[in-house]
């Protein structure tokens, strides 16, 4: 901390250096999070850097822009326009799990030095690395001694200081002990020995396991140790751990993403009375409690929003995957047909276009049974495979028409991601009915006009729609054979939605909806939107509304059970929002971008509260 808030004016570069699995990014975090910090920096950003990386990808991410947007802009302007936001600012970079010096020496020019304290914290394994920034010290981490080591497995076994089993505590410190002063080893065997029922035989039986572990190298002996702790994992946990296998080093993965797969792969048993992604969120929690999977942000609730996986359980994935013949991540250009069969879940990636402009490898998906693909752009290698791809579950697509989607096999797939270059494009409706099985369908952020056809309220298992304002959403055909759509839970950025009493008796299960508004093509009254019945959607927790117009909320009337309301542009008067205030189950209300009108609030009566 000293390092950072010292009074040496140039801009300095602090690495962190120790070896894989021993808190580097732990205590990086930190400091960065500590507010006395975050009150001496004007600027603070994190980046993950990994071995892998893009320097433009990196300036991206350091300019905020989002992950899915396509920028024209050469390495050089994008530097520049980072340079320009950070010039006259005292700023903290946080640069996490730097395997080379190429990224620094790619961006080092566009971070302004003029003085102001600003500062470069740098994590990394490689002592030759954290030489070569040119800093005249690092802050190597340790490893934990015999104590230190004893007290983090307690707090990660019984959650407590000390052991409240007296017959298990000389057992229990040899363990700690060969865990060779490792927090990641000592974490993961703490949350296996937590789902233990505290047998001492159990735990004499791990500290054999860890001492057979004892002449390895360290990332070896380390991985080893991590081994343990999945081979005693349920069988229904393990693909949903060897799925995280599929997505990039480092990568930050939204919790409600990762659940959403994990329904469309085919992972979940399921239970009378719970959903599929009640049982998902389940799994999710064992993992993180077994210190498998790590939570990197929380949502106000308390829930898990972000997570990921460290680096070496990612190796375990991949070995482990390997041993199972369970996932297989090649480029289409290098896939021999033979392997396509071997493995029970390969996921392609397009190798011919492979430009952080065209490919998000976050949305890498892998598919369950035989065959799954992972089309990112669509090139002539990729059409190739498509007859070999009898069994497609799980797709993100990059298209350029309409007819791109076609090859699609129309049975087995779950979950579709639609990114589109053209203008304007208009599904046909056979495309859309021959997905019936389709759990998860959504859009990327493209200006691209999509008008969807009417048979999309004919798919009885879809479960998510999410959209943004260019896809055209029409009202549903009413027969007397019109479906009912009970799995449907999300319904995301529809826009100029009419919630009649015909569509809200198709979608009874909805626990999530954003609507948007816009004035320019909005020329009916609001009535005409009949917002009154959203009143009767009962199971609908989470509701947003982008209205870019003066609304009422007289004219809305809110189901008891919501939890969580935004408001966007509504231009609100605040003496409309005691009936937001009675809201009985209300837990947050986000207000953005002049939601509501007038100079103060002054609450009445109870209200919220």
């Amino acid at each position: 901390m000293d390092e950072l808030t010292t009074d040496e004016p140039d801009l300095n570069i602090l690495p962190i250096v120790g070896m894989g699995g021993i808190d580097k990014t732990t205590l990086a975090r930190n400091v960065f999070d500590d507010p006395y910090t975050i009150h001496h920096f004007d600027k603070r950003i994190w980046l993950t850097i990994s071995q892998e990386y893009s320097s433009r990808e990196i300036l991206m991410r350091l300019l905020s822009d989002r992950e899915d947007q396509v920028s024209n802009e050469t390495l050089v302007e994008l530097g520049q326009r980072l340079h320009k936001m950070l010039f006259g600012r005292r700023y903290l970079i946080v640069m996490d799990d730097m395997w080379s010096t190429g990224a620094w020496n790619d961006l080092k020019l566009f971070f302004p030095n003029i003085g102001n304290g600003s500062r470069v914290l740098v994590t990394t394994r490689l002592c030759n690395v954290a030489i070569s920034l040119g800093s005249h010290n690092h802050y190597r981490v340790d490893f934990l001694d015999e104590d230190k080591s004893w007290n983090l497995l307690c707090q990660k076994t019984f959650g407590q200081e000390g052991c409240p089993y007296p017959e298990l505590e000389e057992i229990g410190k040899n363990i700690a002990k060969k865990c060779n002063g490792l927090p990641l080893a000592i974490a993961v065997i703490g949350g296996l020995l937590a789902n233990s029922n505290m047998r001492r035989d159990y735990w004499e039986t791990v500290a054999r396991n860890i001492n057979s572990f004892s002449n390895l190298e360290d990332d070896e002996h380390c991985l080893k140790i991590l081994s343990l702790s999945y081979n005693n994992l349920p069988i229904y946990l393990k693909p949903c751990f060897l799925y995280m296998r599929v997505f990039p080093e480092d990568y930050d993965i939204f919790a409600l993403r990762l659940i959403k797969l994990w329904v469309a792969e085919g992972f979940l048993k399921p239970t009378p009375n719970k959903s599929l992604e009640d049982i998902a969120k389940e799994y999710l929690r064992d993992l993180i409690d077994r210190n498998l999977i790590l939570i990197h942000s929380w949502t106000y609730r308390g829930k898990p929003k972000r997570c990921g996986i460290h680096d070496l359980l990612r190796d375990l994935c991949l070995r482990e995957s390997q041993k199972e013949y369970f996932i297989l991540v090649p480029k289409v250009q290098q896939l021999e047909l033979s392997q396509l069969h071997r493995y029970n879940r390969p996921c392609l990636l397009c190798g011919s276009l492979f430009t952080v402009q065209m490919i998000d490898l976050s949305e890498v998906h892998v598919a369950s049974q035989s065959t799954s693909f992972a089309s990112l752009p669509v090139c002539n290698d990729c059409k190739k495979m498509y007859p070999n791809l009898t069994r497609l579950r799980l797709v993100r697509l990059k298209a350029f028409n309409e007819g791109d989607i076609e090859f699609l096999p129309p049975t087995k797939l779950r979950y579709l991601h639609m990114n589109y270059e053209n203008e304007s494009i208009v599904i046909s409706p056979s495309a859309v009915l021959l997905l019936w099985n389709l759990q998860a369908l959504s859009f990327g952020w493209d200006i691209c006009k999509i008008v969807l056809p009417h048979e999309i309220w004919e798919m009885p298992q879809l479960r998510h729609l999410i959209v943004n304002q260019h896809v055209v959403l029409p009202d549903p055909t009413i027969t007397q054979d019109s479906i009912v759509m009970q799995s449907l839970q999300t319904f995301s950025r529809i826009r100029n939605f009419r919630c009649t009493m015909d569509i809200i008796k198709r979608v009874p299960n909805l626990k999530k909806l954003k609507i948007c508004y816009f004035g320019e093509d909005r020329s009916a009254e609001w009535s005409y939107y009949c917002l009154h019945n959203i009143a009767r959607l009962p199971k609908l927790e989470t509701l947003a509304f982008e209205i870019t117009d003066f609304v009422s909320l007289k004219n809305i009337t809110f189901p008891t059970s919501l939890k969580k309301l935004t408001l966007i542009y509504c231009s609100i008067p605040w003496e409309e929002m005691t009936i937001i205030g009675s809201l009985p189950n209300l837990e947050l209300l986000q207000l953005h971008n002049k939601a509501v009108k007038g100079p103060e609030w002054s609450p009445k009566g109870n209200f919220f509260g």
